[in-house]
């Protein structure tokens, strides 16, 4: 049984010991990344920053069929265009969740399950060590939905696999197997889908019987020269993506994922 549990809309996070376990948890959706997890899982990366080190590591996983299968497309604008933002402000703020993993001093593992796609991507590439199940499947889907690579992609993908194979994945949209995924260097190993979580606590509690101060400055000083560059691309992708939802084909994209058909772009 877990010591605390803290149950969210989107999000349920259960710690065991010095081990946290943040599950995203909505299932029935594939766990599509709204707000109501950015909310819930910034707060608390926020209240372990606190310094009381009580939590020694954190396993992100997802609840189902799916790590996270992408953001909410149901909540992009599509031809709706009363639902632009102003461009001062992100078009998408659940995007920074990816920095505020690397931010916070405690150590994350992504235990990636099923469908890895979109932000799902992004999201995993954000946690510092990552293993995932037999059944995984990845995705830089974007371009699918005629707008762009975002969730910190285009800066933290080619540092995992190279540029060479990072431009591959994210002009063609392909999927990509667990294999794969390791053959590139996204993950560390493929484990059977029932072995995931019992192999990411062997690896958490590795961690944390590491110095917790020792940890946190690791990853200060690892990503100490990527934090302005990751911030830098993730305004400008946020730029980009709300000008792309305002063409022919990122309407099209939107709408013919909601209408279940492959898309018609058009260069417009």
């Amino acid at each position: 049984m877990p010591d605390r549990v803290i149950e969210g809309e989107g999000t349920r996070i259960e710690e065991h010991g010095p081990i946290a376990v943040v599950k995203l948890n909505r299932p029935e959706r594939l766990n599509a990344f709204g707000d109501e997890m950015t909310e819930e899982i910034n707060a608390y990366l926020h209240e372990l920053n606190s310094g009381d080190y009580r939590i020694r590591a954190i396993i992100l996983t997802g609840e189902g069929r799916a790590f996270c299968a992408g953001g909410n497309v149901k909540s992009f604008p599509g031809n709706d265009l009363s639902q632009q933002r102003p461009p001062w402000r992100p078009s998408h703020h659940e995007a920074y969740t990816v920095s505020r993993l690397r931010y916070c001093d405690v150590p994350v593992i992504g235990a990636i399950n099923g469908f890895c796609l979109g932000m799902g991507l992004g999201l995993a590439l954000g946690t510092d060590v990552r293993i995932c199940a037999d059944d995984a499947q990845f995705q830089v889907a974007q371009i699918k939905r005629g707008i762009v690579a975002d969730y910190g992609v285009p800066y933290l993908l080619p540092r995992a696999v190279g540029m060479h194979r990072a431009m591959e994945l994210m002009m063609t949209g392909r999927r990509f197997s667990a294999e794969e995924a390791k053959e590139y260097g996204i993950v560390l190993d493929v484990v059977p889908a029932a072995e995931l979580l019992d192999r990411a606590f062997d690896m958490a509690n590795l961690i944390a019987r590491s110095a917790p101060l020792g940890l946190a400055a690791t990853k200060r000083l690892a990503y100490q020269n990527e934090f302005d560059e990751l911030a830098r691309v993730q305004d400008l992708t946020g730029q980009f993506v709300q000008h792309l939802f305002r063409t022919e084909d990122g309407v099209e994209g939107v709408n013919s994922f909601r209408d279940r058909r492959e898309p018609e772009f058009q260069g417009r």
